[in-house]
């Protein structure tokens, strides 16, 4: 690059583009009567998988051991492959040789997956401006570059400011009520930044869950709505995120309406089940409408809570009093401590259960392998495993099916690091490809990555039963992988609308509530006591604690998303910390500062989430329809596991999605049986 020294990735990067441009190049060259599927769409799919694997691994590598070299290459990187990508879809004489070669193909006998795969590419071909004028279609590639530049500027100041927001006290007596573990975590971290230090203080940070504990726990309401306002100041100041998001939604915008949209979430949503923004957001206050009422009902039980217990017969219910009160009351009427549940799920316990629950859902077999840190010096001996992992606490496992097929493999990293992304994730590392009569197939390859507070020396891991939840949720998308059976990479595995993607992966959560499961796995660490029926009870009843609270809290983030979207010239003149309780309207109680600011979500990616949000509710609206046919046969009943992985698991993007759900259940989605598992409906 004429720089001095660059990061290995952009030479690497240069030539993957390099290679891509020849390859659509021979594409373009093609006289009609030469065109076969194989070399027109066939090449086109084939054409950047150098690009998309080098990238790829770029972006799991930051999420996973961000630095500086890497994120100085990638930020110069990325708006490079942006552009380029985006180039390649506006390339005339490819468009040309296209339009020709599905004209042809037509009458040709494709197979269902190649004509899915021609009518998919064409649509986005169109999408992405490939009709345009020529000054519009410069726009739209400098717009996607200018997206990913903003998206990876919003990204680097998220990172940066949870890497840098702490919230210590000095008074212990401030922290009355708080468990011993989430104590002792904040003393370590007060330690490690004030070595010597005798005077007591405890540290709490994002990357540990003990912050959490504090508005669950804490008694005084001085600390409580200390903390809830010093989270407020988060992506603000040095890293205020505001201006870029800004940035965002007008680029977004404009790219709308170059590809002849009305609005963004119109744009973002062709391909969706929902199909558009107006049917999305009809979807939304339908939900909203539905709860309206149990939503009050509940903030009234938690307020006369707090008046009961402070002796204020006109308390007022706070922001920072909600987590603390329900979770007293879910103690009071539930008799369900939170502490005590988790030592009932020690880490090894957990995965076993989850992969035995797979097994006998689907007959795989799920296999560890050991492994060596990359770069640590240990020899690939006898001692060290051959797999080699970025880093001690990564894991390494291989999955059978039950004819001892290889399906495929999954690393798994667990616990937080400060140079780790937060939240939880799983990742597509190679799509593989089925086994066909002439040829072997390939393994496919993902990760699953969760944010666990890793275990002081010699502790056992535990989790809470919401950390129990995301694996198993997580482990949902990484079946989708394993299971596919589509041989077209970007049809493969998870690559279908976000409205559709979190189906399989909720799926596996509803487990984690089943008595017959959590029996199965669950038993206290120390005494090695299974599950007691009492709290087997009380944690199903705790579902109805404040479940009209918690949807709330999911839908009116999803209508934040879409209004944001929709009208940003509505929201321009105020800040964006006003959008929350313009949106919330009469529900205005979840306002709070900030939420728009630090929603990696929309803005961490040049469309990720964006316009999506809700489809966690409407995936939600699926998966717990298909698991009520589940319990109606039985439980994890292997027949019917058998029929969800032939009808949706397999699939892929190969079908629609909408197809793929009435095949497994024989007819359209119902609203019912969701409203029902989340006690708003009897």
């Amino acid at each position: 690059s004429g720089q001095g020294a660059s990061h290995p990735l952009e030479p690497d990067i240069q030539e993957a583009m390099r290679r891509t441009r020849a390859s659509v190049e021979e594409i373009s060259r093609l006289r009609p009567e030469e065109m076969t599927y194989e070399n027109t769409f066939g090449a086109l799919e084939k054409s950047n998988d150098l690009l998309k694997e080098g990238m790829g691994k770029a972006y799991v590598l930051k999420s996973l051991c961000d630095s500086v070299e890497l994120r100085n290459a990638m930020d110069s990187v990325a708006p490079r492959v942006s552009a380029f990508l985006s180039s390649v879809m506006k390339d005339q004489a490819l468009w040309k040789t296209l339009k020709t070669a599905e004209e042809r193909l037509r009458q040709a006998h494709l197979s269902p997956e190649q004509e899915r795969y021609m009518e998919l590419s064409m649509q986005s071909f169109r999408d992405n401006g490939a009709d345009l004028p020529p000054d519009k279609r410069a726009r739209l590639e400098a717009i996607d570059r200018e997206l990913t530049l903003a998206s990876q500027r919003f990204n680097n100041l998220y990172m940066d400011a949870r890497k840098s927001w702490t919230w210590t006290v000095r008074n212990a007596a401030l922290l009355e009520g708080i468990d011993g573990s989430s104590l002792q975590q904040a003393r370590e971290e007060f330690l490690r930044r004030h070595p010597g230090q005798s005077d007591p203080g405890w540290t709490f940070t994002l990357d540990s869950a003990a912050s959490a504990r504090v508005m669950e726990k804490a008694r005084r309401e001085e600390c409580r709505k200390d903390l809830w306002e010093h989270r407020q100041s988060l992506a603000t100041g040095a890293c205020d995120t505001e201006p870029v998001i800004r940035e965002i939604l007008s680029l977004r915008r404009e790219k709308a309406h170059l590809c002849g949209y009305e609005a963004y979430p119109d744009y973002a949503l062709r391909e969706s089940m929902a199909g558009n923004g107006e049917h999305a957001m009809k979807f939304v206050n339908e939900l909203l409408d539905k709860i309206k009422a149990p939503f009050f009902r509940e903030m009234e039980t938690l307020r006369s809570l707090k008046a009961r217990l402070t002796g204020q017969e006109n308390a007022r219910l706070n922001p920072w009093d909600v987590a603390y009160y329900a979770n007293l009351r879910a103690e009071e009427h539930f008799r369900l401590d939170q502490e005590e549940l988790r030592r009932h799920f020690p880490l090894p316990r957990v995965l076993d259960g989850l992969f035995s629950l797979a097994e006998r859902l689907y007959g795989i077999r799920v296999k560890e392998i050991p492994t060596r840190q990359s770069l640590s010096g240990i020899p690939a001996g006898e001692s060290a495993g051959a797999v080699e992992v970025w880093h001690p606490d990564v894991r390494f496992f291989t999955i059978d099916d039950g004819n001892g097929d290889r399906l495929g493999s999954f690393y798994l990293d667990l616990f937080s690091r400060s140079n780790k992304r937060a939240g939880a994730w799983m990742n597509t590392l190679d799509t593989g490809s089925p086994s066909t009569p002439e040829t072997p197939g390939k393994p496919r390859l993902g990760m699953v990555c969760l944010n666990i507070h890793p275990p002081s020396a010699g502790d056992t891991v535990t989790l809470s039963h919401r950390e129990v939840r995301t694996l198993f949720h997580e482990f949902g998308h990484l079946l989708h992988l394993m299971f596919t059976r589509v041989s077209i990479p970007s049809l493969a595995g998870t690559s279908v609308p976000r409205d559709f993607v979190e189906v399989p992966s909720q799926f596996m959560e509803n487990w984690c509530w089943r008595p017959d499961v959590l029996k199965s796995f669950a038993r206290h660490e120390q005494t090695g006591f299974p599950f007691p029926e009492e709290m087997l009870n009380a944690l199903d009843a705790s579902r109805g604690n404040t479940p009209a609270l918690a949807l709330a809290g999911q839908l009116l983030y999803a209508k934040m998303d879409l209004a944001v979207h929709s009208e940003p010239e509505r929201f321009s003149a105020g800040s964006l910390d006003n959008v929350d309780s313009a949106v919330a309207g009469e529900m205005d109680y979840f306002k709070r500062a900030g939420k728009l600011r630090t929603a990696r979500h929309l803005f961490s990616s040049p469309a990720g989430y964006a316009s999506f949000y809700f489809s966690y509710q409407w995936a939600e609206v699926l998966d717990k329809d298909i698991f009520e046919a589940f319990e109606r046969a039985g439980g994890p009943e292997r027949e019917m596991a058998g029929k969800f992985r032939k009808t949706i698991l397999e699939k892929g993007y190969a079908v629609p999605p909408m197809r793929q759900f009435m095949d497994f259940m024989g007819r359209k989605p119902r609203m019912d049986a969701m409203l029902r598992k989340r006690r708003l409906a009897s």
